[in-house]
């Protein structure tokens, strides 16, 4: 059938290089979400922390984000992103196998904001890992089905922790060594990608600080910020929302999210599709905001009506919201590798990273004041914001297009034939 041959393409990766990034992804996913989905009950049960406590420490890690995904991306590009990978995957591993260590504020506080540190170099890292590997044409569509791999690993990773609270005692206790051997397991399938696939550290004299210095590409990071805000209305926001101020069942807030995970695994490759240029990115974007928007308003709709109409609201506008995200990571990835020169892609990408730091640490305060303050008022401020931005953003890419196709660069492009080999391998993989 026509639907379960595009459902299959959806969710498994192609053969060749394609497979062997998402082997890795998933691996990646599932060790994180084993913790990740436990943590807060780990470090409040087992290591007799405060939930303030580890509040706070969380806060301090989403902090550390602003300079990790700069750094790292930057180191990416100087020392090779392979080797990088490979070192901030034994890296995060380690620091989960120390957690078991933790029993002060103290210790938490350090480890805690140094495991976020290398967890938020990640992104930046194996985006420009995936662009060493993949031909630009393929790199949109091969970072869809990676973010489909994730968030599979991430709901198994998820499931293993639930299965592990049932068990209690020894099985909770050992959730962060689970979650340690997982990592271990993803550098070792970094290892097994073809070396002679990965390219070399960027030779030449590359611009100091280039993408902090490219204001155009700076400017198209800020206002994807506001359009990337689906993310923290989706975990924060909307929850908060539908049992505060609607007559909504409780029971349903976890089948929306639920239900906006399904969907991202089953649409997030087709949704990429018109993401491969500047331009279609940049079109997409706004695309977003404009979903997006419509979601806020349906969600406003949801405080007026009984049970039946609130419910109805929310499954719409969790609808809305999944299509806005499902366009705007897609429009991301095609503008963040679309504007970053071949020799810099680890620093603009972390760079571009800086819009999904910037919402996590600032969206669920900023926009749940708004909604919860404000009522529909404050929907209608988020929604004319993201509308501002998703205008803006088409004519500030072209413009940085533009200015990066007549800028001179000192850094020479990687050499023809070790692109044409990684072509190659990627076609008769």
């Amino acid at each position: 059938m026509p639907f379960l041959r595009r459902v299959t393409a959806a969710v498994i990766p192609r053969p060749g290089l394609e497979r062997l990034l998402s082997s890795v992804n998933l691996a990646y996913a599932v060790g994180r979400g084993v913790f990740l989905s436990g943590s807060v009950v780990y470090f409040t049960v087992v290591c007799g922390l405060s939930p303030t406590q580890v509040g706070l420490g969380t806060s301090a890690a989403a902090l550390s984000g602003f300079a990790a995904s700069f750094l790292c991306g930057a180191a990416a590009d100087r020392f090779g992103a392979r080797r990088m990978l490979v070192v901030l995957f034994a890296l995060q591993a380690v620091g989960f196998a120390l957690y078991p260590a933790v029993h002060s504020a103290a210790v938490f506080y350090v480890l805690i904001v140094a495991v976020g540190f290398v967890e938020y170099g990640v992104g930046p890292t194996f985006g420009a890992f995936t662009g060493a590997l993949i031909v630009p044409a393929e790199r949109v569509r091969t970072r869809a089905m990676l973010r489909t791999m994730f968030n599979i690993g991430f709901s198994a990773g998820s499931g293993i922790t639930a299965l592990a609270l049932l068990g209690g005692g020894a099985l909770v206790r050992a959730v962060p060594w689970i979650s340690s051997v997982l990592l271990l397991g993803a550098v070792l399938l970094i290892l097994r990608l073809p070396h002679h696939a990965e390219a070399a550290p960027a030779a030449g004299r590359a611009r100091r600080f280039g993408a902090l210095r490219d204001v155009r590409f700076v400017a198209v990071t800020a206002l994807s910020a506001p359009l990337a805000l689906h993310a923290s209305v989706l975990l924060v926001v909307l929850p908060l929302w539908a049992l505060s101020r609607t007559d909504a069942p409780h029971a349903l807030v976890p089948l929306l999210l639920v239900a906006n995970t399904v969907a991202a695994v089953l649409f997030q490759v087709a949704a990429s599709k018109g993401a491969e240029t500047v331009r279609g990115a940049a079109r997409l974007s706004r695309r977003s905001g404009v979903w997006l928007a419509a979601a806020c308003a349906v969600a406003a709709m949801a405080a007026h009506g009984g049970a039946v109409t609130a419910s109805v609201a929310l499954c719409v506008a969790v609808l809305l919201f999944t299509v806005a995200e499902l366009q705007q990571s897609a429009s991301g990835w095609g503008l963040s590798h679309g504007l970053a020169p071949e020799h810099a892609q680890g620093e603009y990408l972390g760079t571009f990273q800086l819009h999904m730091v910037a919402q996590g640490v600032l969206g669920p305060g900023v926009v749940s004041a708004a909604a919860l303050s404000w009522g529909a008022w404050g929907w209608a401020l988020v929604a004319a914001v993201v509308l501002a931005a998703g205008a803006l953003i088409v004519p500030l890419a072209a413009a940085a297009e533009h200015h990066a196709t007549v800028e001179p660069t000192d850094a020479p492009e990687p050499a023809g034939a070790a692109r044409a080999s990684v072509k190659e391998l990627s076609q008769s993989s």
